[in-house]
């Protein structure tokens, strides 16, 4: 066996959110299909993340922290639901754009509220954001630059991982231990992926 081969064979033991996602998709199965039915598209979906995100946001600056992590989990319901709709009618390579964009904003935003709201989180903010930048940012790149091979599930700090720690942390009060956590997930993650991009790439020559 060829060390791409080993390499790629980590995939198979870490697509557990893949199996997950699988399980989802089928519960939404008939939700799906009445958006198709009034022919609600999948940047459609995408777009109404705005409106959830602007409560969460609102509740974030009031320092209600339990009720911007319940519009925090809508915000990412309605996330996986757009991706789900995409696989269901067929994705476009703007709708593929706009969603990565959107899922930055989100991100850049819940971050950038925290540092605005608690002036003492200001710097566990800013690594929280930037980690999961560059762990998101080494995935990307590393489809293209390993022709395809994903791994953006790859980590406990994918970006799932880091919105599970960022609800609970809003849902009980945690907020200083919840940016840690991603700090250290994220950075963890982060130093993962471009171990295993690197492998790839060196196999190929």
């Amino acid at each position: 066996m060829s060390k791409l081969e080993k390499v790629k064979g980590l995939f198979s033991k870490v697509n557990l959110l893949e199996k997950i996602k699988a399980v989802f998709n089928k519960i939404i199965d008939p939700f799906l299909n009445t958006l198709v039915k009034f022919h609600v598209t999948p940047n459609e979906v995408t777009s109404s993340v705005f409106f959830f995100l602007a409560i969460t946001i609102l509740f974030l600056v009031k320092k209600n922290l339990v009720v911007s992590g319940l519009f925090l989990i809508l915000t990412s319901l309605v996330d996986a639901v757009d991706g789900a709709l995409a696989k269901k009618v067929g994705s476009t390579r703007f709708g593929d754009f706009y969603d990565a964009f959107l899922d930055r904003i989100v991100e850049a935003a819940i971050y950038l509220t925290i540092s605005l709201a608690y002036p003492e989180l200001y710097l566990p903010s800013f690594f929280a954001l930037a980690f999961s930048f560059m762990t998101s940012y080494v995935a990307a790149r590393a489809e293209v630059w390993t022709i395809g091979v994903k791994i953006k599930y790859l980590g406990i700090g994918s970006r799932t991982g880091r919105l599970v720690i960022l609800i609970l942390a809003f849902l009980f009060n945690q907020l200083q231990i919840g940016l840690y956590l991603i700090i250290i997930v994220a950075g963890i993650t982060m130093i993962g992926r471009t171990y295993v991009t690197m492998k790839i790439l060196r196999s190929n020559r």
